[in-house]
């Protein structure tokens, strides 16, 4: 995909993109300014092996080998069986749970320390303000000192013979997790980002509609026209003359000879013919003298039978 393509095409339909990234703007900067926040405590236990008593303890104290020293935990291959063991119900369903009926924050993390190697566990507790989150970390801490002697007491080995929990840092204050308002504010902009696809897809809608009905608009009569009639014929239309008007036509040396109107009796040839040769010897024209004109019938018929002069 090219990106300046993807912009070209955003900027084609800015008018339904930029109300989207306006949005998603305004409400990625309210949730990361007035959202909830999110505050985190922590604290470390070290888990201290237990002092067996030697054969030289028990032979200075012989009540020393009357004790139950059967702790399944001290008979392991593994020394660090019991912080896993007590890292695993830490962090159980049922311990969220127990601080969720409590009204305390029900996040929370438990792990090993010292760069997850050794007998340190640390404790992390997330709280709605500070307050909480101290509160929360001091439950899980008191809740791993109750699970601990739980875990080696299933026995009845005497507590001579028990892991025993000790504090290294305690849950003095609260820091804020400045990393769940960014995680709000990018899953804003991700809804944020399909929103402005959609809105695009929209825009491409809207626009190949309005595309069909322009071209249905352009297709069909023009609006305010009547019904339409048979198609006119080829040439331009000439307009009938109206009653009682007269036709006058030009003739050869551009006069006026009257023609034939509505109302008016048609000429005769030869009146036309003699008003023309009239005319032509009255302007006299050179053309005159040799065009033939004709001439009245009782004149044609005199000199038909007419003797001629002798030379």
């Amino acid at each position: 995909m090219d990106p300046l393509a993807v912009l070209k095409t955003l900027w084609h339909h800015k008018f339904f993109v930029l109300p989207v990234v306006l949005l998603t703007l305004l409400a990625a900067g309210y949730v990361y300014q007035f959202g909830p926040r999110s505050y985190e405590a922590s604290m470390s236990y070290a888990v201290v092996n237990p002092i067996v008593p030697t054969s030289e303890d028990i032979q200075k104290k012989p009540e020393l080998g009357l004790l139950n020293k059967d702790n399944p935990y001290l008979r392991s291959a593994d020394p660090a069986l019991v912080i896993d063991v007590l890292i695993t119900r830490l962090n159980s369903l049922a311990v969220g749970d127990k601080l969720q009926s409590a009204g305390l924050g029900n996040e929370y993390a438990v792990s090993r320390g010292l760069g997850g190697n050794g007998f340190v566990v640390d404790i992390r507790g997330v709280g709605d303000s500070a307050q909480q989150a101290v509160a929360t970390t001091e439950a899980l801490g008191q809740q791993l000192e109750s699970n601990l002697l739980e875990m080696q007491s299933i026995n009845g080995a005497d507590k001579t013979y028990y892991f025993a929990p000790m504090m290294v840092s305690k849950p003095d204050r609260a820091t804020e997790l400045y990393s769940n308002r960014l995680r709000a504010a990018i899953i804003v902009f991700l809804v944020g980002a399909i929103l402005v696809f959609g809105a695009v897809s929209l825009a491409r809608v809207v626009e190949v509609a309005g595309r069909k009905r322009a071209a249905r608009k352009a297709a069909s009569p023009a609006a305010g026209d009547g019904p339409a009639g048979p198609p006119p014929a080829d040439g331009p239309r000439t307009p009938e003359p109206s009653a009682g008007s007269h036709k006058v036509s030009r003739g050869p040396e551009g006069t006026r000879v009257p023609g034939q109107g509505r109302g008016q009796a048609p000429a005769t040839r030869g009146q036309a013919a003699a008003t023309r040769g009239g005319r032509r010897r009255s302007a006299g024209s050179p053309e005159g003298s040799t065009e033939p004109y004709a001439t009245s019938t009782s004149a044609s018929q005199s000199s038909v039978g007419g003797p001629h002069s002798a030379p």
